[in-house]
This record gives structure tokens, C-alpha cells and sequence, in this order.
């Protein structure tokens, strides 16, 4: 077997591991038990605004310096990280692992499907991309699932175990990156490098084409509405009433297994994914996967209810179902050495659009408010106003988009 065709057969493998993150079952539950509310809203946007400052350039690393070596610092980073929580319990120490949390994020952001993109076009067979990339997106998210159960689980006994077994996980995922090679191509090895200003400039230039432009703000939306669901959905639990369940000290265990269940819905959506965009084309995806994360945030912010778990559990669906589409879309469009620096941009994006949101939230809380259901609703309300507005605005411009897929063969049955 060529070293090349073991990346391939490694690297679902390398998706599992990266994705045991035991540790989203209980961070907020695990931070708020020595910090209040506003403090734990500003360490989470530390996390985001570390990243605006790694993603990009971390790209750029992964396109010059090359795939390994960028994913081998990732896991290194996740291990540091999740030993300063399981160490510490304070504002610096939680800010100090988001920090770590966000180097190890931003660099396997963008590298990791690139160097699948990389190591099957290699080979010649990066027809196989989209396919391939939602069975991995499969593998991580059935990984999730498992991870986060047992984050629940084990939260139960200490809510550091969660970070114990995610410490576990990263370092699995090293030996993975460990084993890979570094995929290069023939005509591509001997191309002149281009500087960090130059690169970012011509990825910027790249948005305006049309499909690349539409599809780098739609998919900012969708990750907003997705992750204020995963931002607000412990809190949301620790809120219902269920006394015969003792929600408050179960909440480790229920956010354990609202989330799990949640990770095989996004399995789902991943596999489905590619059929999905064979039978409505890539714009009749998105716009199924923004109207299912709006009405997740929609129920959320109507009541605070246990049948409104249901509607959780599918937060992960829709960014599963788009993740493949997406790739297999931008990949072809994007040349190698610039890849996963585009990758990084619209992974910084997304966090940094997330990052102003939280903290506009955050600016609207009395200090030192307690975690109450007026509250809670609000910021979900708040959330939901601005998510319409965006995906509003955004598919005004579907005609258009819709002309530019079909002339592409993506958007009519079968295009990829």
C-alpha cells in the first residue's frame, strides 16, 4: 500500500479521534459552576476571537509549510488544552484552554479536508472527494455521539472526566497525523510561493465569483444559528421542568444525551447528504438546512418546553447535510496552494461573525444576572431576528445563484 493511498484509508479513522470532544456535553455547565454568566459568555468569545487571530494564518502555514506538520500541531495544541482545564478551574486557566482549544481548531480547520482533497487528487481519484468526505463527516459525528454520551456520563462523577477522555481522543488523533504522509503533487510541487498578504488577497478575490461568494455567506448564517443552539442548549435543559428527573443535577447526563442523539442526526445528514444534493441540487440543500436551524432557534425561543428537545437533537442535521455539498463544490474551484488558507477564511468568518454576535448578546445582560428563562428567551429572540433578516437578504439573490449552478452542472439532479 503507497503512503498516499494509506492517508486515504486513515483518514476516517484520523476524523474520529479528532471529533472525541467529550468535553461539549459540559463546558458550560463545568465553567458557570465557578464563574457567572457574563464571564462565561466572554470566555467563550475568547475562543472565537483567538481563532480570528490563527485561522487564516494557519491556513497559509498548511498551504506553504504543508498538511502533516499543521495537523500534527493541532492535536499537540487540543492535548495542552484540555490539560489546563482538568489542571485549573479559573477565569485564566478557561481562558488559557480556549486559547489552546482555538490553536488546535484553526489549525485542523480547513487542513483536514484539504489534505483528503490533496491525497485523492494525487492519486487521481478526487472524483471520489464528495463521497468520501461525507463518509468521514459520517465517522466523526457517529465519534461525537459516543464522546458525548460518555462526557454526560462521566460528568455525572466529575465534570473534568469529560476532558479527561477528550485528552484521550487527541492523542489518538496525534498518532493518526503521525502515520499519514504528506500528499504532493507532480505539477504542483515546483510552483513559486506566494506571499501571506498575496495569498489572502487573491482568496478574497475569489469571492467574487458568484456560487463561492453566495455560498461564504450562507454558510457564516447557518454555523451562527447552529452554534447558538449549542451555545444556549445546557442552560435551556438546566430551565425545564422535569422534578422527577432532578434536572439541575442531571444536567450533565441529559445535555450528554440531548447532544448524542444530536450527533447521530447530524450522521444521518451526512450520509444522506450527497443524495440530498443529487435530488434538490446545492441550493435547494442550503436552503432546506437554513429553514430547519431557524426553526430550531424559533422553538427555542418560544418556549422552554421538553418536547422542544426534539427539535434540538437535529441542530447537527443540516451543517452535516451541507458539509460534503460544499467542499466538493469550493475544493475544485480553489488551486492547491491556496486551498486551505480559503478553507481558513471561511472558517475565520464564521467564528468572527459568531464572536461580535455573542458579545452583542452579552452587552444587553445585567451584570451578574442569573440564568433565567426571560433571559435565556431574549437572547434567543434576539438571535432569531437577525438570522431571518440575513437568510432574507441572502436568498433574494437565488435566481441568480441557481443560473450560475446549473451552468456548472451543480445544481441539476445528479451534479456534484
Amino acid at each position: 500500500m503507497s503512503n498516499l493511498q494509506l492517508n486515504i484509508r486513515l483518514y476516517p479513522w484520523f476524523r474520529a479521534a479528532a471529533d472525541g470532544h467529550a468535553w461539549i456535553t459540559v463546558f458550560f455547565l463545568y465553567m458557570s459552576r465557578s464563574l457567572p454568566l457574563e464571564q462565561v459568555i466572554e470566555i467563550s468569545a475568547v475562543y472565537y476571537l483567538s481563532v480570528f487571530l490563527l485561522e487564516v494564518p494557519s491556513g497559509y502555514f498548511s498551504d506553504r509549510i504543508g498538511r502533516r506538520l499543521t495537523l500534527l500541531i493541532a492535536a499537540v495544541a487540543l492535548i495542552a488544552s484540555y490539560c489546563c482545564f482538568i489542571v485549573g478551574a479559573g477565569f485564566w486557566w478557561f481562558a488559557a484552554g480556549q486559547f489552546l482549544l482555538a490553536t488546535g481548531m484553526a489549525m485542523q480547520s480547513g487542513t483536514d479536508t484539504a489534505f483528503h482533497y490533496d491525497s485523492l487528487k494525487a492519486l487521481g481519484r478526487e472524483s471520489e472527494y464528495a463521497e468520501r468526505e461525507a463518509r468521514a463527516e459520517q465517522w466523526g459525528l457517529l465519534m461525537l455521539a459516543v464522546a458525548t454520551l460518555a462526557g454526560g456520563v462521566l460528568g455525572m462523577i466529575d465534570l473534568r472526566l469529560a476532558y479527561v477522555f477528550s485528552l484521550c481522543s487527541a492523542s489518538v488523533m496525534a498518532f493518526f497525523v503521525w502515520r499519514f504522509s504528506e500528499p504532493v503533487h507532480a505539477d504542483e510541487s515546483s510552483t513559486i510561493p506566494q506571499s501571506f498578504r498575496r495569498v489572502v488577497w487573491d482568496c478574497c478575490l475569489r469571492l467574487r465569483d458568484p456560487v463561492l461568494g453566495w455560498i461564504f455567506l450562507v454558510v457564516i448564517v447557518l454555523y451562527a444559528m447552529a452554534h447558538i443552539v449549542y451555545e444556549f442548549y445546557q442552560p435551556y435543559i438546566t430551565l425545564l421542568q422535569l422534578p422527577l428527573l432532578q434536572t439541575a443535577a442531571q444536567a450533565p447526563l441529559i445535555s450528554g444525551v440531548v447532544i448524542s442523539v444530536s450527533m447521530f442526526g447530524g450522521a444521518i445528514g451526512a450520509r444522506a447528504s450527497i443524495a440530498w444534493q443529487a435530488k434538490l441540487g446545492l441550493l435547494g440543500v442550503l436552503t432546506a438546512a437554513m429553514l430547519i436551524q431557524l426553526g430550531i432557534v424559533a422553538a427555542m425561543a418560544v418556549a422552554v418546553s421538553p418536547l422542544v428537545l426534539g427539535l434540538v437533537c437535529l441542530r447537527n442535521f443540516p451543517m452535516a447535510l451541507v458539509h460534503a455539498p460544499v467542499r466538493a463544490t469550493i475544493a475544485p474551484r480553489i488551486e492547491r496552494r491556496q486551498r486551505a488558507t480559503y478553507l481558513s477564511l471561511q472558517g475565520l468568518a464564521e467564528r468572527l461573525f459568531f464572536a461580535l454576535l455573542l458579545l452583542l448578546l452579552a452587552s444587553g445582560l445585567e451584570r451578574g444576572a442569573p440564568i433565567a428563562e426571560s433571559t435565556l428567551k431574549s437572547l434567543l429572540n434576539s438571535t432569531l431576528w437577525i438570522g431571518v433578516a440575513s437568510a432574507l437578504a441572502l436568498f433574494i439573490f437565488a435566481g441568480r445563484i441557481r443560473r450560475a449552478l446549473a451552468g456548472s452542472g451543480l445544481q441539476s439532479p445528479g451534479g456534484s
